[in-house]
């Protein structure tokens, strides 16, 4: 019996990955005649019937060759197809139109955005071979780098779904079986389907370990274990390192692990075996500076091998961020989309040390994207609403409950700002920021029932965005009010809260930080509320969630992610009365204990009900679009649209 199966690689030989194996299953030899059997070697009826029979059989097969054949550059043209669509969305800056063309998996999203494999969609990538199995596809593609101008392949998976090709991260019956190989440096874990290379790249590691302790490696190498994984995953489990499999990193004309595999193999190697310094911007305030040096000197005291370098910038641009190893500053959303920023997810899941359960959620949600982490929650600011108790008194109006209504706030506003002069500026209800435009968007038509606001999980729709600008739009320069803050310069608008709340306060309700508690409440009565709710649901506060990130150009990351899970068991600076983004910190701390009563209960009360301004939820709210809903350029529906465009893959997207 003649079968035919597409070997691109077996445990047992190397198998150029463009190649069809066939095999012939053979038996063991003729079967004996019977005794009482029939000659028919000299009957004419006998050959011509089993001419014929040939005849049939070796045109069958070669139908059936032609038409395998004849699929197979279907299919192959059919993957070239998607891998020029995505060549023409990378050089775009589409991610819409990239992504629509990959599989929905998060860690295959991320994957896409590192720097090696979007240099490999600008190549230009050619399918050389395809070959069905099931419902996916193994491709083999080829790419030439600019910079040198050689050839390399690898391999990939597509999936064809309800009729469309999908881009996906593996196929687990491509790799077969895990297996381990003991070694005098330690432990080598690979895929069946690598065993061809498995001495061969356990003698290298064997020689950059001696080459690199030879020069000088921290002190004694302990027992190593490298796994040559069948994805794009990390580890941050101590002693372990992972990398991609050959077959996914690159291969050389000829199908052996090339040249780039095995300098990413060395420089991960020597980053794990030598001392490292690791270079972190931090911004110029001096208090935060001192704070981060304290860290790094006790960060070094524990882990003698890797220094910290602290330097401090001002309002730096993703492009001099790069420079850098992390930052303490949060990405904007466009670093992520263009690939600047690593992803952190596989160390927050495999470091033993990190405890990713000891983190309030709504916090940790703060540094998240796409359903993966990009940066690591230090803490989070909670803004509060101040008012002014003497401006109730003098309206002679109860005080507001912590679960009022908007409906009810913006009768206050109207009620305790009459009893004022008529040439005093006086507003009900001012807002320096967008947190009160956040706080309205949240709560819009909210039904959840959850106890905590986070978990319903509702995502910002332009319907919210646009309700909220409406909101705005019906009060902003109305007297008694809100003020049109879009009327006053820039500059002026900076010192808002200093010069309109302090001496003479011009508003009765506004939204402040919580850190300036003490001084509003030696200017004059001072009380605190929260953002208010509906008759539904309680109102949700915006948390301004702060925390430290890897750039992809980090020399060890490895080493980076340790400075950042030492700092996320740090307790911020006290008098910045940001919430610690581990309650484990928090109580530590005494953070709740020590809130002034009045300030504390409300934000006891306001934070399980908070929500995090999420990553891509940054866009809304903007200058622009708040500007064209009060100057009449943009009605509310048509200005929650005017976000800005994102610059996916280092590239300005469409216009």
């Amino acid at each position: 019996m003649i079968t035919c199966n597409l070997q691109l690689a077996t445990s047992h030989q190397q198998l150029a990955m463009n190649d069809f194996h066939w095999q012939v299953d053979e038996d063991d030899g003729p079967a004996p005649w019977g005794d009482g059997g029939r000659r028919h070697g000299r009957n004419p009826y006998f050959w011509f019937l089993t001419i014929c029979l040939l005849m049939l059989l070796v045109g069958g097969w070669a139908a059936v060759r032609w038409r395998l054949h004849r699929t197979q550059e279907q299919l192959r043209q059919q993957v070239q197809a998607a891998l020029d669509l995505e060549q023409t969305a990378v050089h775009q800056g589409d991610g819409d139109l990239f992504f629509s063309l990959q599989a929905t998996d998060p860690a295959w999203f991320a994957a896409q955005l590192s720097p090696d494999n979007v240099a490999r969609a600008v190549a230009g990538r050619q399918a050389t071979k395809v070959a069905p199995v099931g419902e996916m596809l193994w491709a083999n593609i080829s790419w030439t780098t600019g910079e040198t101008g050689e050839s390399y392949q690898h391999i990939a998976f597509f999936q064809q779904v309800n009729g469309r090709l999908l881009h996906t991260a593996t196929d687990p019956t491509y790799w077969g079986r895990n297996f381990r190989l003991e070694t005098g440096w330690g432990y080598l874990d690979y895929m069946e389907v690598d065993a061809v290379w498995a001495e061969e790249i356990a003698n290298f590691v064997g020689v950059v370990i001696g080459e690199t302790c030879t020069a000088g490696c921290m002190a004694g190498p302990r027992p190593l274990t490298l796994a040559l994984t069948p994805d794009w995953s990390d580890t941050a489990v101590p002693d372990r390192l992972h990398i991609p499999s050959p077959r996914l990193l690159a291969l050389d004309a000829a199908g052996q692990p090339a040249d780039l595999f095995y300098a990413e193999l060395r420089r991960r190697l020597q980053n794990h075996l030598t001392p490292t310094t690791i270079r972190f911007a931090v911004p110029p305030d001096i208090a935060q500076i001192a704070d981060y040096e304290t860290a790094a000197a006790a960060f070094t005291l524990r882990y003698p091998h890797i220094r910290v370098e602290i330097v401090p910038l001002s309002d730096p641009t993703p492009i001099e961020l790069l420079a850098f190893d992390g930052a303490a500053f949060p990405p904007t959303e466009e670093m992520l989309a263009s690939g600047q920023i690593l992803d952190l997810t596989d160390y927050t899941r495999s470091d033993p040390d990190f405890a990713p359960g000891d983190f309030y959620e709504q916090i940790w949600q703060g540094g998240e994207w796409h359903g993966r982490t990009w940066f690591l929650p230090y803490a989070a600011e909670m803004p509060v609403l101040f008012y002014d108790k003497a401006a109730y008194r003098r309206a002679q109006y109860p005080e507001p409950s912590p679960r009022w209504t908007w409906d009810e706030m913006h009768r206050d506003m109207l009620i305790t700002s009459k009893p004022f002069a008529a040439d005093q500026p006086t507003w009900g209800f001012l807002d320096p920021g967008n947190d009160v435009l956040f706080s309205y968007a949240y709560n819009w038509e909210n039904d959840c029932h959850e106890p905590a606001a986070v978990r319903c999980e509702r995502p910002l729709t332009d319907t919210a965005v646009s309700a909220a600008l409406t909101w705005y739009q019906n009060m902003a320069g109305q007297r008694g009010q809100m003020p049109n803050l879009t009327e006053i310069p820039d500059r002026e608008r900076e010192n808002i809260l200093l010069n309109w709340q302090s001496a003479r306060r011009r508003a009765v309700i506004w939204v402040d930080s919580p850190r300036r508690y003490e001084f509003q409440r030696l200017l004059a009565p001072l009380g605190v509320t929260l953002f208010p709710g509906s008759n539904q649901f309680d109102g949700m506060t915006p948390l301004h969630v702060y925390g430290h990130f890897i750039t992809q150009q980090a020399e060890n990351p490895r080493a980076a992610w340790e400075w950042l899970r030492f700092l996320s068991f740090a307790p911020p600076r006290a008098q910045f009365r940001l919430i610690p983004a581990r309650p484990s910190v928090a109580e530590s701390s005494g953070y709740w204990q020590i809130l002034p009563r009045e300030l504390g209960n409300p934000m006891r009360i306001a934070f399980p009900f908070a929500r995090p301004v999420k990553l891509a939820e940054q866009r809304y709210f903007t200058e622009e679009q708040v500007t064209a809903v009060l100057s009449g350029g943009a009605t509310p529906k048509q200005a929650a649209r005017l976000v800005p465009a994102l610059v996916w893959f280092g590239v300005s997207g469409k216009q």
